[in-house]
């Protein structure tokens, strides 16, 4: 066999020291790479990880294989998965964290010798690979809100404080501690400390496993290795098993690696002390050349041989170093090595040996029905996520001071051109059309509200599948707060602006009926961009689905076409529109038992009753002729606050299917 690269040379000493302080727990760097020496008090040990999905459903449904008999154990210190791009390296790390539909899983996970809990994810740390802190908070901020939510409730809040500055000197963050994150407003933190908050997000609770997806994704070089490093360090001087995923670490980071696991389509090609990844492959005849990056090379042999399994051609250049004696089915030579052998006979006494009753992977219906154990209760969750959102809005004022400006200058518009209406016939048709009109404007101006989950999609399946709230808790904080500050405040400058510079009325008790009515109409049209909200997650989607209902609404509002005029085949849509019910309330509201009359000029002509050479318009009798009811005053109040209620209940139910689908069947 060929020498030993300067790489491999350097890698063998540079980890020495790592490998010392794992003596106990750690893989034999021996020839026969034992595994005899595993703790199996401080691992996680996987076992025959098998993993399908459901694909051509339903025409020729079939199951294909993403992970296919995946073992391995990793103790203290930094795991790395690697492999080329759809390997199957994040579903191994989901699996792995329980993020993954167990229905879909067989085989064993095991921590520290026990089956893995059901609240397993709650206890343990995962970074996703997108930065999901909250931009408009600060570094300190954020990781209270951690601490607030996940630790248990027993603590004291000084304890929390404790924590989060113990956190806070951890990672290096006191610099930048009371600095806001950022958001695409304003400039905040670096992209290296924004990635190691995501981290200190999850060391608040001092887990004894910490998952990392591809941490190194949009960082430069420098600020990649500083963040690996840190990762080193928790694991090394933490005893905690850091698991991550990464696709192409340059040689600074490679090095960092305690254990090595690397896929191929979902197979294993090596699993072990990653500074024996160079002679395994040496062995087979693979030899990585000098000034070659090995993590790069492992990733040249993988797509190179996968690509000669499938009897795919390419006109790329020979790989360097590879004979044509070297074997292509890397996965079948691994299964024949003394490395999966020495796997094997590790992971035999831990299997064997375990603890608990419950089975890693239950069926589908027990992991849909089961019961989270969060830290802390529904009061105290509604309190903190509340004040979260409240003050995201407060610190980001743009949104809503630009709303309320538009209102005003809009209902300044509005009252301009409808100053004053006279009470007569012509006025009291006027009175409807700006009825209308008002009404349209407010259920259109809920457009905004469609990016109210969307764009917290990810941030909320992270932080609900990591046992930070429940999902009630997060769609009551942010519904109530969007509707209390985000509709309600321009709404208020609104009506106030428009019912008198119109001339409506000028009553309390009618003013009282058309702000209600109005508040009523805004939130059940908000609720509905909720729904839409929650149950899409591209915005242009869910932006054309809203218009089209609110299009549909205002057809069978009673404005464009007289309620008595739809057809019979049709007319039931009049009960489901918002339109409708605010028009009707505010136009019964405004013209019932009203007179309003006209002195007729020399060819003057009267739709309505004359009198004394003058034009008297019965306000009930145009009611009556529209198709509304003057009895349905307050019915109309109640069935809009009862669509916005039934449109809020979806919305949340839809939450949850989210919720579920993402943990379950994604």
């Amino acid at each position: 066999m060929s020498s030993k690269s300067p790489y491999y040379s350097s890698l063998e000493q540079e980890q020495s020291t790592a490998m010392d302080f794992h003596h106990s727990t750690s893989i034999q760097s021996s020839s026969d790479s034992s595994y005899d020496g595993i703790n199996a008090e401080a691992s996680l040990a996987f076992c025959d990880i098998l993993y399908t999905i459901p694909t051509g459903w339903p025409w020729a449904k079939s199951n294909k294989v993403i992970l296919n008999s995946v073992s391995g154990v990793m103790s203290p210190g930094l795991n790395a998965i690697l492999g080329p791009t759809g390997s199957g390296k994040t579903t191994l790390l989901d699996i792995l964290a329980d993020r993954k539909s167990s229905s879909r899983v067989s085989g064993s996970v095991l921590v520290n010798g026990r089956l893995r809990e059901d609240n397993f994810r709650f206890k343990t740390g995962y970074v996703v690979q997108d930065d999901i802190v909250t931009g408009s908070l600060t570094v300190k901020e954020n990781f209270m809100f951690s601490a607030a939510l996940r630790l248990p409730s027993s603590t004291s809040w000084a304890q929390r404080e404790e924590r989060v500055a113990t956190v806070i000197q951890e990672l290096g963050l006191e610099r930048c501690a009371n600095q806001k994150i950022g958001t695409e407003f304003f400039r905040g933190v670096s992209g290296g400390e924004r990635k190691r908050t995501n981290i200190g997000m999850e060391l608040i609770i001092e887990p004894q496993v910490l998952f990392l997806d591809e941490p190194t994704t949009g960082l430069d070089a420098y600020t990649a290795v500083s963040v690996v490093q840190l990762l080193k360090r928790l694991g090394s001087t933490g005893n905690r098993v850091v698991v991550m995923s990464i696709h192409q670490p340059r040689y600074s980071i490679f090095k960092l690696f305690d254990t090595l696991t690397m896929l191929s389509l979902g197979n294993t090609v090596f699993h072990g002390p990653a500074h024996q990844a160079l002679p395994y492959f040496n062995r087979l005849g693979y030899e990585c050349e000098e000034h070659d990056n090995p993590a790069d090379y492992f990733l040249d042999i993988i797509n190179r041989c996968e690509l000669t399994l499938k009897d795919e051609k390419t006109e790329s250049t020979p790989l360097l170093g590879a004979p044509h004696s070297a074997p292509t089915d890397l996965a079948s030579e691994y299964l024949g090595s003394p490395e999966c052998q020495s796997v094997r006979s590790s992971l035999g006494p831990i299997v064997e040996g375990m603890v608990g009753t419950k089975r890693a992977n239950g069926g589908p219906l027990g992991s849909l029905l089961s019961i989270d154990n969060y830290a802390t209760n529904f009061f105290w969750q509604c309190v903190v996520v509340g004040f979260r959102a409240a003050v995201k809005i407060w610190r980001n004022p743009l949104t809503i001071v630009m709303q309320t400006l538009v209102m005003v200058i809009f209902a300044l518009i509005v009252g301009g051109i409808y100053f004053q209406l006279a009470s007569t016939p012509s006025g009291m048709m006027d009175r409807l059309g700006v009825i209308f009109f008002i009404v349209m404007s407010q259920v259109f101006g809920n457009l905004g509200a469609i990016e109210l989950f969307i764009k917290e999609r990810a941030a909320f399946l992270h932080e609900s599948s990591s046992g930070y709230y429940r999902v009630s808790v997060y769609f009551l904080s942010k519904s109530v707060t969007d509707l209390m500050i985000m509709r309600m405040i321009p709404l208020t400058v609104f009506s106030a602006i428009t019912y008198f510079m119109i001339g409506f009325q000028y009553d309390a008790a009618k003013f009282g009926v058309f702000y209600l009515t109005l508040a009523l109409t805004s939130m059940a049209g908000a609720a509905l961009a909720f729904t839409c909200s929650a149950m899409v997650s591209v915005f242009a989607v869910a932006n054309l689905l809203v218009s089209l209902i609110f299009i549909l609404y205002m057809l069978f509002g009673g404005f464009l076409i007289g309620l008595s005029s739809i057809p019979d085949w049709i007319s039931w849509m009049k009960y489901l529109s918002i339109f409708r019910y605010s028009i009707e309330a505010i136009s019964v509201n405004e013209l019932q038992d009203q007179w309003y009359s006209e002195k007729l000029g020399p060819n003057g002509t009267c739709p309505y009753e004359v009198k004394n050479a003058t034009c008297y318009a019965d306000g009930n009798l145009v009611l009556k002729y529209r198709g509304y009811s003057l009895d349905w005053l307050w019915y109309d109040q109640i069935a809009l606050a009862g669509t916005t209620l039934g449109w809020l209940i979806l919305a949340y139910i839809v939450l949850r299917i989210v919720k579920i689908y993402y943990r379950h069947f994604k």
